[in-house]
């Protein structure tokens, strides 16, 4: 067994004869090897938070998953916002229960796993928690409500659903731009 510890002089604070921890061909005692890692992991912390406070999320992400996580986002505000009222209250798609925009979510007919329609607005609808979530959709609401909004627009988001599709990492931004834009025009309504 290797032991973690030797006995040496600190190149930190000097100290003379004492417990020390190697790092690289230096010897540091251990309190000042403990303060340098308590500092390393600040240092590490505030990276981190300077990295989300800008939109990019984790360090460990790959560019596609920021890009695509951050075009959900404004996909998803988007879609809340656009038929919100003045005072900022929308109807849930399925069951007409209404909420303030940041209270409901962002509902798709085709689910997201499908790319191609994950970013159409055809494709998606507000619905509360509840129908979201807990009722998978509640798609028996939402196909009949759909289909009196567009007549035959459920089929022909099922046809198109079959096709595959990767978007690029330029398409993403692109979108992402677009969307934006739509996004920045629709919250001008809302107080």
């Amino acid at each position: 067994m290797i032991p973690k510890t030797k006995f040496g002089d600190c190149v930190e604070c000097g100290a003379k004869d004492t417990n020390c921890i190697k790092v690289g061909k230096n010897l540091y005692c251990v309190e000042c090897r403990t303060i340098a890692k308590k500092k390393q992991q600040i240092q590490k912390a505030n990276l981190k938070s300077r990295v989300r406070s800008l939109g990019y999320g984790d360090k460990s992400m790959s560019e596609r998953q920021m890009l695509t996580n951050d075009l959900d986002d404004v996909f998803s505000k988007y879609i809340r916002t656009r038929e919100a009222s003045k005072e900022g209250y929308i109807s849930c798609f399925t069951c007409d229960k209404s909420f303030h925009w940041t209270k409901i979510q962002c509902g798709h007919y085709i689910k997201r796993a499908e790319t191609l329609l994950r970013w159409d607005a055809r494709n998606a609808r507000p619905q509360c928690v509840n129908c979201n979530c807990i009722l998978n959709g509640n798609m028996e609401e939402y196909t009949k409500r759909l289909e009196l909004e567009y007549p035959g627009i459920t089929s022909q988001l099922k046809e198109e659903s079959k096709e595959i599709n990767k978007y690029s990492r330029e398409d993403l931004k692109q979108l992402t731009i677009a969307i934006r834009e739509k996004l920045r025009i629709s919250k001008l309504k809302i107080d």
